[in-house]
């Protein structure tokens, strides 16, 4: 979003855009094999369950740069609707978003029926940010 209000004349707009881009393509490389990612990025078995909250907030990002032409969207759709499509299974009959790790400062270890209010938000934003995308549909949930 600080990309957004940036002005283009910025002298280090390019710099910005390129650690974004940057960032985009190692985090869609962390992606699991359930559209979702781990509390650690870099040894996901040590957290083996889905983190809901950095998924939605990773999937908001990397939506962000598909709609403001930063990022390509034939490379990067794939990996936002996987994440979507990961995120609606872990909201439960209730209604309840699920498997949003505790604030804290560090990855810890978490209850699918973990849910914080944080986490929804996060959701909400990457599901605002999906709708916007032109021609895309949202995956509902089931």
């Amino acid at each position: 979003m600080v990309l957004e209000r940036m002005p283009e004349q910025y002298p280090d707009r390019a710099k910005f855009l390129a650690q974004y881009r940057e960032m985009a393509e190692r985090i869609a490389a962390l992606q699991q094999s359930d559209g979702l990612w781990r509390a650690s990025l870099l040894d996901p078995g040590a957290y083996q369950s889905p983190e809901i909250s950095g998924s939605a907030f990773f999937t908001f990002a990397i939506t962000w740069g598909i709609n403001h032409g930063v990022l390509d969207r034939k490379k990067y759709l794939p990996v936002v609707t996987r994440s979507w499509a990961g995120m609606l299974k872990h909201i439960y009959k209730d209604g309840r978003l699920g498997s949003i790790q505790p604030i804290g400062g560090e990855p810890g270890k978490f209850k699918p029926s973990s849910s914080y209010v944080y986490g929804v938000g996060a959701f909400l934003l990457a599901g605002s940010e999906l709708s916007q995308l032109p021609n895309g549909k949202l995956y509902r949930h089931p």
